[in-house]
């Protein structure tokens, strides 16, 4: 009776190790489609912040521009930050005129004086103390790193509007998603060395998501028609030739 008993139960118990053998992999690719899934991009608010005007000799790379950072989202957003600033960001400038039409840009060619200074060997290693939680509401300021080209040609005197796109990459992601949920690939960001985080961090930075958000327009007075401005860059401090 205990032998038919164990024959009969043998066939279930092999058919539950294979179906479990054949879920596995499925529930690791459901949970690798859940982490890249559009719909679960954060929701960011940006509120630009900065100078309401420039002298005609002033750069507006030079000026310092803030964004506040508030996370919309339900869940936590988990971003890179080192000495205050944000890691892993780009900012892209949009300029208008005060009927919305796009300000050109000229054609200026920049030279580079004197060395860049040595990069820290260290530095390509991410530590917790380089991990900032954005919990739901809460609110982060950054410096917008540098302000707008100073490239642009500003044909009269007047208002001019300013906004700034964010698009924040997690370390070492090769693709991030836009606003519109739209998978792009990610170029010219840093790769780092998490072999200093712990498996907590290091969880949390391997699920974190990218960022992309538009801030608020910003009103920018000129006192003169501005046009672009040749320059000399110093160790990557712009200099301008007047």
């Amino acid at each position: 009776m205990m032998q038919r008993e164990v024959q009969y139960l043998r066939p279930p118990l092999a058919a539950l190790v294979l179906i479990a053998c054949v879920c596995v992999p499925f529930l690791k690719l459901g949970a690798q489609d859940a982490r890249h899934s559009p719909r679960k991009l954060p929701k960011i608010d940006i509120k630009l912040s900065g100078p309401t005007t420039v002298r005609p000799s002033e750069s507006l790379e030079s000026n310092i521009f803030h964004a506040l950072l508030t996370n919309r989202s339900a869940e936590p957003l988990v971003l890179v930050v080192r000495s205050g600033i944000l890691m892993n960001a780009k900012w892209d400038w949009t300029v208008t005129d005060a009927k919305g039409t796009p300000i050109g840009m000229g054609f200026v060619l920049h030279g580079y004086c004197g060395t860049v200074p040595g990069e820290d060997p260290d530095a390509r290693f991410l530590r917790e103390s380089d991990l900032l939680v954005l919990g739901p509401g809460e609110s982060r300021e950054f410096r917008v790193l540098p302000g707008p080209s100073d490239d642009y040609s500003f044909p009269s005197v007047g208002t001019y509007h300013l906004a700034v796109t964010l698009t924040y990459v997690p370390p070492n992601a090769d693709h991030y998603f836009d606003a519109r949920g739209k998978r792009q690939r990610a170029f010219g960001y840093a790769q780092w060395d998490l072999n200093k985080l712990g498996v907590d961090q290091l969880a949390a930075v391997e699920n974190s998501l990218s960022v992309q958000a538009t801030s608020n327009i910003w009103s920018l007075e000129l006192p003169s028609r501005r046009g672009p401005k040749q320059g000399i860059i110093f160790n990557k401090i712009p200099q301008q030739i007047h």
